[in-house]
């Protein structure tokens, strides 16, 4: 029995949930990553107690039933850090592990322990738990699912039969601002769903806001076909005000102009949330963009981020419930 890894597609809200496929014999194994509840940020975090769910499920492609007896070795990476890896186990093959955010030096996870696996498992509808420093800071969660049993618990799969299969969501990291805009103190919050959100200012001429994040440009990381880097941030802006009298946005990446890929939720009476949605193609302009222009052979760097009131831009839209997905492949 063979396994081979074949992306499929990833939904966007930042990235709250992902579906990867493997070949797996004559079957093919869908793994299923989604977070409960979609919108997760470091705000909501500390101020509403959020304590989000991780589902795992490992599923048959054609007939959408679960793989039964289904061990996965899970690891979770911030920016380089493993904060979680251990083995954990379900007989039906769904898994869901709720985080528990909290200051303390390491995760500690609470689960009934499968007696011969010596795996975390969850009988009827109680998660497992992982409590610690997880989900405290914003940005892009590196999640690595090793599957080492399906049908039978207790016959692990070789190891180059195991499957592994890489994920990243996102937790929003909220940064407030009070810009002041024609002598008057406008309020402005960045959510940034892939890293923290720096230097936000206000600049009279072109009369734009602006803020910076911390990037790497390394070519071979952005090319690299298991990381579907997504760049999602959102930006409030308070109505009325002086910055949404126009309406309509013009946003700015590097300088380069994404205005075709601003989506502006205008349905809440007293702000306009304008969204960056930049997907891998447009990354990958960018980056080489950046690469090209920069005085550095260093790829670290920042990102930069403007936006700039304008009824010639990208307008609100209201009259329901705003679809935040956008095609990966939307050109720049």
């Amino acid at each position: 029995m063979t396994f081979s890894l074949v992306p499929k597609s990833v939904y966007g809200d930042g990235l709250f949930m992902e579906e990867l496929g493997a070949s797996f014999g004559d079957r093919t194994a869908n793994l299923l990553i989604k977070m409960s509840p979609p919108v997760v940020t470091t705000e909501t975090i500390q101020q509403q107690a959020q304590k989000p769910e991780i589902q795992f499920r490992l599923y048959e492609n054609q007939s959408d039933q679960n793989f039964k007896e289904v061990t996965y070795f899970i690891t979770i990476e911030k920016d380089g850090k493993t904060l979680l890896s251990d083995w954990f186990f379900n007989p039906n093959g769904n898994l869901t592990i709720q985080m528990q955010p909290r200051n303390q030096s390491q995760i500690s996870i609470y689960g009934e322990l499968d007696p011969i696996m010596n795996a975390y498992t969850t009988r009827g509808d109680d998660p497992v738990v992982a409590a610690g420093p997880i989900f405290l800071e914003g940005g892009l969660y590196h999640f690595i699912v090793r599957i080492l049993t399906v049908d039978f618990s207790r016959t692990i799969l070789p190891d180059d039969q195991q499957p592994v299969f890489d994920s990243w969501l996102s937790i929003g990291a909220a940064e407030n601002a009070i810009l002041d805009v024609k002598g008057q103190e406008v309020p402005i919050k960045v959510l940034s769903y892939y890293d923290e959100i720096g230097n936000i200012t206000y600049d009279q001429q072109p009369n734009s806001i602006n803020f910076t994040m911390p990037f790497s440009y390394d070519p071979q990381r952005i090319a690299d076909p298991r990381n579907t880097v997504f760049i999602h941030q959102e930006v409030e802006i308070p109505k009325p005000s002086p910055l949404s009298a126009e309406g309509g946005y013009q946003g700015f990446t590097n300088g380069k102009d994404v205005t075709n890929v601003l989506m502006v939720d205008g349905n809440n009476k007293t702000k306009d949330v304008v969204h960056f949605m930049i997907a891998k193609p447009a990354v990958e302009q960018i980056t080489n963009e950046y690469l090209k222009n920069s005085n550095t052979t260093s790829a670290e760097g920042l990102m930069t981020f403007s936006l700039i009131p304008s009824k010639n831009g990208s307008m609100a839209m209201g009259g329901g419930a705003m679809n935040h997905t956008m095609p990966m492949d939307m050109p720049m």
